[in-house]
């Protein structure tokens, strides 16, 4: 055997599992078959074959059914939930890969992986350099100079160094550590009362276990001494559950796992029933690696000259789009500085341009970008909402993108990976660095002023080569999963729609703000004195542990929940207690106001752009799994607007001088929306007829005449209405209403003998969805819901409710972004100079000039309330103000 010989022993097992919950889209063979995992896995075994290029190769299974430890200890891995069944689909797809690889797979009866690997270990000749690929803790004990544990999907790597790094203690006594912890995940007891800082201590001064029992009463710390003097046989146990087997009977000698050649016909076949289509196309002689993997060395050429920008002006100008990343200072749309751009046609080669700094001008690279500026050449980017922006800011506005990846990646899976880095990990197998990686994180990162050029034009460059290279993936990805239309015409085109609004902004009254800083000072200083006189004493207010004392020691309230760290006073409990005494109401409002000062009153002034005036949130586009939009900077979403104090909030949004604020809101569009999905006939005509829904399902309910409603009547029937689209059980809606759960239970159960469209839909949406193992929208929108197969109650539960509430909202969301596209192209089409400037859920928010107040009023209504082809008519609700409560 050669002295610099090589092995790699893949966890197979922990790999899949890893692979399985991989932050990327879900994914499905032509026929149907589950295949996120599989490929996930595959591309870490090529990559770990590439760079380890080892001599000797196994993957290792955990045998199937229960193992020697279990007659150990019988509750050995008790309380895990079942296997998922796509990943059980993918287990044997798994194995077909590993094999047509030409790798051995080993599966040995009545032992784990890792005890396999042990022997594997234990029986490699001493001069083999071992990498042994998995996350599994209980395998650092066998991490040496010649044996490292390897993370094949994070690039992670753990020797001696590291392994004391992570647990405090080396390799040979990680077992003992482990053996004092436990291990939650396979149910192994531990000593209760030591944690792993805490084992990590007593094992470095007592060396082992062994020797740490027998000096448990020398140990200061009273409940680790007890806790070791009472628990000593369950610490035995433990670290025999935890031992690796080191003498397993293999099925293959060693020499038997020298690597050998790829079968590439049958890899050829595997990856065409499975729909590996990158995988496909770059087979080659190494078995199927992509063929420019886990690339980071893209060739960077940095123009710092005019003569050389024009030159790139040519070669950009026969590329069929052109890949831009941009690097900027950060902040609002209009506080960016630019300081550089970065353009690649393909995955190899990028090119970069600086802007100042004694390189080329903005207007140098603006020569550079002449085919594209001019629509000549289509450009895409990883956010093309932000250079869209930063061009605009310049005086140069781009045309419509092409493509944004960022966009596409969070289309195909609202959970997955986003961002240039996690989606060319996960789509191309290819390691890009982040900014974090460049700059560094937190407080100690340097800003991007601070970089050398050097620096970003590599980093710029490398990211600019991978968005090119995920344009055709993610567009293939997009067509396949019925994606590509809601993307083209409605989240591509709404970047444009969104940076305008961004730089435009919404003027903000900082003299309205200041009055009520001032005005709710003394509110909070008045609840303050009345807390205080409730409590009997003074104490700190924002102190749980103080506030815990007062309600449940001194005032001996209930306790109604309890936490890690004591008692609980969440809003939820203080709500309950408020009914026995005054403190917890006063607690509550003290809590509300102090959050809406620090969180608006007092936090908006500083977001005020000094020479706009203005302040510019940063709208994210797909900010919910739903698809609805979210806002930062502020957060101008979550305003509140039930309360007096939160809706005055909205009186310092203003206009500019000589315009007016339009508001347009749809009515009731969740519930009209139901309407349309579920075909209630009762429903649709209450809608047709413009009656008051609330009303109209009080009366249904209650079998009484509309004009006989009550008001706690109505209430009920609102919470209903918009209960039944949460997934609102009998013991919520007691809790909402303050009644008892069998009554809250008989209200729904008539509001769905009144309704049986409703029940209908609701039962149909879920089959629906456990059978395709997602939902969707009115245009398409797809949401992934893999809890629905599981044995979890409350995760599929949840997944259910999920499943229904998303293609209501889902569906409003598509509703409100037509409507914005829709309302900017009207707006054109009038020559008006009003702007969309802010959407918060279902309503948009303008700025108008005092003449086009009227004509602008109008338009907005004809277009929003024509936006989707639903079975029960839109209304939008359209006011005018001089700032944006008046115009509510």
């Amino acid at each position: 055997m050669a002295e610099t010989s090589r092995a790699v022993f893949v966890d197979g097992t922990n790999a899949l599992y890893r692979a399985f919950f991989a932050p990327m889209p879900d994914l499905r063979a032509p026929d149907g078959t589950p295949t996120k995992a599989v490929l996930v896995f595959t591309n870490m075994l090529l990559k770990t074959l590439r760079e380890e290029a080892p001599d000797y190769c196994a993957v290792v299974f955990d045998a199937r059914g229960k193992t020697f430890r279990h007659k150990l200890y019988d509750d050995y891995k008790a309380g895990r939930d079942a296997q998922p069944e796509d990943l059980s689909a993918q287990m044997p797809l798994a194995h077909e890969v590993v094999r047509a690889l030409a790798l051995p797979v080993l599966e040995v009866p009545d032992v784990e992986a890792d005890d396999v690997i042990a022997t594997l270990v234990r029986s490699a000749p001493k001069d083999t350099q071992v990498s042994v690929v998995s996350t599994d803790r209980d395998l650092m004990q066998l991490v040496s100079e010649r044996v490292q544990l390897l993370d094949g999907i994070r690039d992670r790597r753990y020797g001696p160094e590291e392994v004391e790094a992570r647990f405090g203690v080396p390799p040979e006594q990680v077992l003992d550590v482990r053996a004092l912890v436990g291990d939650k995940s396979d149910n192994i007891p531990g000593v209760k009362g030591i944690g792993e800082k805490g084992a990590a201590q007593l094992i470095q001064t007592y060396g082992d276990l062994e020797n740490l029992i027998a000096h448990a009463d020398e140990i200061k710390a009273k409940r680790a001494r007890e806790a070791l003097q009472n628990l000593a046989d369950d610490a035995r146990l433990s670290k025999r559950l935890a031992t690796l087997k080191e003498d397993v009977a293999l099925p293959e000698s060693f020499e038997a796992l020298r690597r050998g050649d790829p079968d590439r016909d049958t890899l050829r076949a595997l990856y065409e029933r499975l729909g590996f289509v990158r995988l496909l196309e770059s087979l080659d002689a190494d078995g199927g690696a992509p063929a420019a993997p886990d690339k980071t060395d893209v060739a960077v050429e940095t123009l710092r000259d005019a003569k050389a920008v024009a030159g790139l002006a040519k070669q950009v100008a026969q590329w069929p789009q052109a890949a831009l990343v941009a690097v900027d200072s950060g902040g609002s749309a209009v506080a960016g500085e630019l300081f550089g751009v970065a353009l690649a046609k393909d995955a190899d080669q990028a090119w970069y341009v600086p802007v100042g700094g004694g390189g080329p001008d903005f207007e140098s690279l603006a020569t550079a970008l002449e085919p594209v500026l001019a629509g000549k050449v289509g450009w895409v980017s990883n956010d093309t909402k932000r250079l869209q922006c930063l061009f605009a800011e310049q005086g140069r506005p781009l045309p419509a993108p092409h493509f944004d990846v960022g966009i596409a990646g969070q289309l195909l899976d609202a959970s997955g990976p986003q961002g240039v880095e996690p989606l060319a990990k996960a789509v191309l197998g290819r390691t890009v660095r982040s900014w974090e990686d460049l700059a560094g994180r937190g407080a100690k990162a340097t800003p991007a002023a601070e970089l050398p050029i050097e620096a970003l034009s590599g980093w710029t460059g490398e990211q600019a080569a991978a968005v090119a290279a995920l344009v055709a993936p993610l567009s293939e990805r997009l067509e396949g999963l019925g994606l590509w239309s809601l993307f083209e015409d409605v989240e591509l085109p709404l970047t444009r729609v969104l940076a305008g609004m961004e730089r435009h902004g919404v003027r903000v009254d900082e003299a309205v703000l200041a009055q009520l800083s001032t005005e709710y000072a003394g509110q909070l200083a008045s609840i303050e004195k009345d807390i205080y006189a409730s409590a009997e004493e003074e104490f700190l207010i924002s102190s749980p542990k103080q506030l815990q004392r007062i309600l449940f020691e001194k005032l001996k309230l209930p306790v109604i929940k309890k936490t890690k760290t004591g008692y609980s006073t969440d809003e939820g409990v203080l709500e309950q207690l408020a009914e026995q005494h005054p403190l917890p109401a006063q607690i509550l409002a003290y809590r509300r106001l102090s959050k809406l000062v620090s969180t608006y009153v007092d936090a908006l002034p500083p977001l005020i752009d000094a020479g706009t005036g203005r302040v510019h949130p940063t709208f994210h586009q797909l900010g919910a799994a739903t698809g609805r939009l979210s806002a930062t900077q502020p957060n101008v979403q979550n305003i509140p607007i039930r309360t007096e104090e939160g809706v005055r909030i909205r009186e310092a949004f203003v206009p500019a001088e000589g315009c007016v604020l339009a508001s347009a809101d749809y009515s009731q569009v969740e519930l009209r929306i139901l309407a349309h999905f579920s075909k209630d006939p009762s429903l649709i005509a209450a809608f047709e007829r413009g009656d008051d829904i609330h009303r109209q399902t009080a009366s249904e309910v209650w079998e009484v005449t509309p004009e006989e409603v009550s008001s706690d009547q109505r209430a009920r029937a609102k919470a209903v209405n918009f209960g039944i689209i949460y997934g609102l059980s009998s013991f919520g809606l007691a809790n909402q209403l303050g009644i008892a759960n069998a009554e809250a239970q008989e209200t729904i159960d008539t509001y769905f003998a009144r309704y049986p469209g409703v029940r209908r839909f609701i039962d149909e949406t879920i089959d629906q969805a456990k059978h395709d193992g997602a939902v969707r929208t009115l245009l398409g929108r797809r949401r992934a819901l893999p809890d629905l197969g599981s044995r979890n109650r409350a995760l599929r539960q949840a997944a259910e409710r999920m499943a229904v509430n998303t293609v209501i909202q889902g569906t409003a969301a598509d509703l409100i972004k037509r409507a914005m596209l829709d309302v900017e192209a009207r707006l054109f089409e009038m020559d008006s100079r009003a702007r969309l400037i802010l959407q918060v859920h279902d309503e948009l928010v303008l700025e108008v000039p005092e003449a086009e107040a009227d004509g602008v009023s109008g338009a907005v209504r004809e277009v929003m309330e024509a936006g989707l082809p639903f079975a029960v008519p839109l209304l939008v609700e359209v006011g005018v103000g001089s700032n944006w409560r008046e115009a509510h």
